[in-house]
């Protein structure tokens, strides 16, 4: 396993991030979850993802069960708070209120004294940014947060983060998680040239496309027990896509890889990339992608990759 720094800060984290969503707390149990979070360790993966609002919380709990007897020292755990987590008026947003009551959920939820990443999991339009950049610098200062980042902000807000940090000395975000992928490219243009700009790194969730890009949809067919099972949108994605699927598995099989291991190695080779976030169910999967891991593509091999994508053959 390789470790990259996150953006321009000093932490160092596992090239490969495991997540928490959809799976934890609700789709598998906990024994299976262990097994789960025990084998990503064991590959070398030390930097995990969750949210306060990933199974009503039931995710962050696991967490904490799971993190019990281990070296909290070793393990970088990252977490989420914004989103409806109990009723009435302060039961969402990225005001002071919630935040400050939400990340003490959180850091009872995962039984830890601190969160390595605290992140702002989507805008909040109704509170000043300012508001919440004070907030999260509060929880940083106090020592219940180390770092903070945010999620599905576009190039507008990062760069206003960026410029009330400065202007107040406050401390800065660290990273961004955006959905992107080789089927989901929309932040390119100019989310990707920001965080450059700003030193945030990328940290992406569904770098697999919900899972399309694995070998499993290769047929054209929804596997029974699927994600895209009775998924119209899902179910539309794949026969638009899957050209262009074809011929990245083609692409991938000349070079030992599974599609969904070229995946993550072409996100890799992405400007500010830190560690795309995975999803898995059994140890088995962890282990599989796991081995993006330091994959080198040559330029000449990203140049053939970015005609797959944009070729005749994409919709």
């Amino acid at each position: 396993m390789n470790y990259r720094r996150l953006g321009r800060s000093g932490l160092k984290v596992s090239e490969i991030c495991l997540g928490a969503w959809i799976n934890f707390g609700d789709r598998i149990e906990d024994e299976q979850t262990f097994a789960v979070l025990d084998a990503a360790q064991e590959q070398g993966i030390d930097f995990f993802d969750t949210a306060d609002v990933y199974a009503g919380g039931k995710a962050e709990e696991v967490m904490g069960r799971w993190m019990k007897g281990k070296d909290r020292r070793t393990l970088t755990i990252a977490t989420k708070g914004r989103g409806r987590m109990w009723p009435g008026v302060s039961g969402e947003g990225a005001n002071r209120k919630h935040l400050m009551d939400a990340c003490h959920d959180s850091l009872r939820r995962l039984q830890t004294d601190y969160i390595d990443l605290y992140q702002i999991h989507w805008p909040d339009p109704e509170t000043p940014l300012e508001e919440t950049m004070r907030t999260l610098d509060d929880l940083v200062r106090s020592g219940k947060v180390r770092y903070i980042g945010c999620s599905n902000f576009n190039s507008e807000m990062i760069g206003e983060a960026a410029r009330i940090s400065e202007q107040y000395n406050l401390n800065k975000f660290i990273s961004l998680q955006p959905y992107y992928n080789m089927l989901g490219r929309g932040i390119e243009e100019k989310e990707i040239p920001r965080c450059v700009k700003e030193g945030l790194g990328l940290i992406p969730y569904s770098p697999l496309a919900q899972g399309l890009l694995s070998d499993k949809y290769l047929k054209g067919k929804v596997p029974r027990g699927s994600r895209a099972e009775g998924n119209a949108g899902l179910e539309k994605r794949l026969q638009e896509n899957l050209p262009t699927m074809k011929a990245l598995s083609k692409f991938a099989r000349a070079r030992d890889l599974t599609l969904s291991q070229l995946a993550l190695v072409w996100l890799l080779h992405q400007p500010n990339m830190t560690a795309p976030i995975i999803g898995a169910t059994r140890p088995e999967q962890v282990q599989e992608n796991a081995k993006a891991s330091g994959v080198k593509l040559t330029p000449e091999e990203l140049v053939e990759i970015g005609a797959i994508l944009k070729g005749p053959q994409k919709k």
